[in-house]
């Protein structure tokens, strides 16, 4: 037995020996010393039929046929969809129109309106707790507060994400801050408050009045502008400095039609940040002015003792005063 595995690894050594003679890649002699063969010696293929190995390569896909095999895969696909759907639609069912139910669908809802106090402190959906002293409002029979200042701050900078503090129940937008509707906050303000949303609601109107305003401004003191003009113009230091701007002057017209540019680009920086900014403040003042126009519908703490008692002593005088009535009646 183990001749016949000597014989068969004799025989396999020297195959090899063979092909690697054939190829010119080996090195070394049959000496004491072991030789060594090229690390890139290819098996040939009588070597592979001897070891029973498969001489067949591999042929790799034409681009052509892996092309045409995707695309008849999405022709099957989309045919697949088309027959799903015709499938829905025998049923009654569309799966491309998505209609919402009516419970799904944002309803517009009344307001209540409280003060945050210590006696009866609110949580705020917009920063946890509401401030002391300040106005909290939420959806009629809730207890989902905010502050009023932080929500009209942010129906003013981002919208969209008001209705979501209520997980989109309630139609918050259109039933509280439109003036045609039924529960709209408008009703309650003040001729000025009522002025300044005008002007916020519309951004050409806050952006006409910005711009008529720095025109006005400037017309105002044109003179003014005409001296530092004119003492500039006429000044050693601009002249002196003809050297080094003078260059522009004789410039090509691409160069000074790029430099024109980033003037303009410049001064349209600085106008949208004076408009950023004088927005801000408005808002600002808006909030103040809802603060102080917007009714409160829910009296609670020290408060609602003391109109309780205010009541019972209308109810007591208004009483007293039908008996003195009374009685006279009978001396008359």
């Amino acid at each position: 037995m183990a001749v016949s595995h000597f014989s068969v690894a004799l025989v396999s050594s020297l195959a090899l020996l063979q092909a690697a003679h054939g190829r010119g890649q080996y090195s070394g002699s049959f000496g004491p010393r072991s030789f060594s063969l090229s690390k890139r010696t290819a098996l040939s293929p009588s070597l592979l039929e001897l070891r029973g190995g498969s001489t067949a390569v591999a042929e790799k896909p034409s681009v052509d046929a892996e092309c045409q095999y995707r695309v008849q895969q999405q022709l099957l696909l989309q045919t697949r969809s088309v027959m799903l759907r015709q499938a829905l639609i025998d049923r009654g069912l569309d799966a491309l129109q998505f209609t919402t139910t009516d419970a799904d669908q944002a309803k517009p809802t009344d307001w209540d309106c409280a003060v945050a106090m210590e006696e009866s402190p609110k949580s705020c959906l917009y920063s946890f707790d509401a401030q002391l002293g300040h106005k909290v409002i939420a959806p009629r029979d809730t207890t989902q507060w905010i502050t009023l200042t932080a929500l009209n701050r942010l129906r003013r900078t981002d919208p969209s994400k008001v209705e979501p503090l209520w997980h989109s129940q309630y139609s918050i937008l259109q039933a509280w801050f439109n003036p045609n509707s039924p529960h709209s906050l408008y009703t309650y303000l003040s001729p000025r408050a009522a002025l300044l949303s005008f002007v916020l609601d519309a951004p050409m109107a806050l952006g006409a009045a910005l711009a008529l305003t720095i025109v006005t401004l400037f017309l105002l003191t044109l003179p003014l502008w005409e001296a530092i003009l004119t003492n500039f113009l006429t000044s050693s230091f601009l002249w002196l400095q003809w050297p080094n701007w003078g260059r522009f002057v004789h410039a090509a017209f691409p160069l000074k039609l790029l430099l024109g540019q980033m003037a303009w680009k410049a001064v349209a920086s600085a106008l949208g940040r004076l408009h950023g900014q004088v927005r801000s403040d408005l808002i600002e003042l808006e909030c103040q002015l809802w603060e102080d126009c917007i009714p409160r519908t829910i009296i609670e703490g020290k408060e609602q003792e003391g109109s309780e008692e205010q009541e019972e002593d209308d109810e007591y005088d208004n009483a007293e005063g039908d008996m003195t009535g009374s009685d006279s009646e009978d001396v008359a």
